[in-house]
């Protein structure tokens, strides 16, 4: 480890900032670092500690920390064979106020993610939100929440109104964001001993066969071949990291190989039965495919936490119809006039003479 004294063009200075001044005050405690993905962030947990996300970093033994006065410290990743999406960082020199926990949050705990913002090139406090749902009760579930959060937010803090950890950020998408729950840090320094350094090398190369393959599929618009198409399953898999595992997902999906597409999205779905973003990519996959029974549970479920959410009552109307559950069509019927009597006319043309389902197109 060293220390480079050297001011970068982007230092990672703390904005202004309006939430309460616990939160404002949280924010020292959290860095802009740079490693496998180019631009993230970390929360310092000690004197020379931190911790971020695992796909941050993925097998790099190191990362670069950028302070507020842009100084800039390189970091030892510490090897550990924790399987959630966490990983610690060992860095002389970085010290900040170590927050306490909030390991309990509730439906009404008003939520602030702190992170590196970058287009400001700052790390900075986004406006509150809540959770969207409680926290399943499985070792890898994740909080979901409505906070707002943004690229490079990742290893950021997500705080209480008192300025408590409650998490670290993880990922997130319209509107329905991802943190680790802060109990998960004690499994993963639990995990973390210098005899881990071939089992954490493993699982952060697996992350870089699943991103890298990832990426290249987006890339490209051939057919997924066989062999490519294994790597994704067996590296995202591998990870056990629910985000990938969905994007994996959502990656066979559009591509119509519903087999693999079923197969990561339901392994997800058992990891954090509670995640908003794989129920969704879970009922709209067995909404292509036909599978309207499997996909009923998951809607009623959804309902129960997003119930004017227009794409989730759109799939209701239909599975219910399609799939023979009169009272989820006639619940979607009567909220979708109720609440969005934009979306009212053809719905009440779908319910009063729905079409045959729709047949499933070929791969391609």
């Amino acid at each position: 480890m060293f220390i480079i004294a050297v001011v970068v063009h982007a230092p990672a200075q703390a904005q202004t900032c309006t939430a309460p001044a616990p939160v404002c005050k949280a924010a020292e405690s959290v860095v802009m670092i740079s490693s496998f993905e180019p631009i993230g962030s970390a929360v310092v947990i000690g004197d020379g500690l931190l911790v971020t996300n695992r796909h941050m970093v993925a097998d790099n033994p190191a990362a670069k920390i950028t302070l507020s006065d842009g100084t800039e410290i390189e970091a030892r990743v510490a090897p550990t064979d924790y399987p959630g999406d966490l990983i610690g960082l060992v860095a002389a020199g970085v010290t900040a106020p170590v927050l306490a926990h909030n390991e309990h949050p509730t439906l009404e705990t008003d939520l602030y993610v702190i992170g590196f913002d970058v287009g400001r090139q700052a790390v900075r406090v986004y406006r509150p939100g809540r959770l969207i749902v409680p926290r399943a009760d499985m070792p890898l579930a994740r909080l979901h929440h409505d906070a707002r959060s943004l690229p490079g937010n990742s290893g950021g803090a997500l705080v209480d109104a008192e300025g408590r950890l409650v998490g670290i950020v993880a990922s997130g998408g319209e509107g329905r964001n991802e943190a680790i729950a802060v109990s998960e840090i004690k499994r993963l320094r639990a995990s973390t001993a210098p005899d881990k350094v071939e089992a954490s090398q493993l699982i952060g190369r697996e992350y870089v066969r699943c991103v890298e393959s990832l990426d290249r599929v987006r890339r490209a618009r051939d057919p997924l071949t066989d062999d490519i198409s294994i790597e994704i399953e067996e590296a995202c898999l591998a990870t056990s990291n629910r985000q990938l595992m969905d994007e994996a997902g959502k990656i066979f999906g559009t591509r119509r190989d519903l087999t693999r597409a079923l197969t990561m999205l339901e392994a997800s779905h058992r990891m954090d039965p509670n995640a908003p973003n794989t129920l969704i990519s879970l009922a709209v996959t067995y909404h292509i495919a036909g599978q309207f029974k499997n996909e009923i549970p998951l809607l009623y479920r959804m309902l129960e936490f997003m119930p004017r959410d227009p794409q989730i009552l759109r799939l209701a109307l239909q599975a219910g119809v399609w799939g023979g559950d009169q009272d989820l069509a006639d619940r979607a019927m009567k909220t979708i006039e109720t609440e969005l009597p934009q979306m009212a006319p053809p719905a009440r043309r779908f319910y009063d003479d729905p079409p045959p389902a729709p047949r499933l197109n070929a791969p391609g």
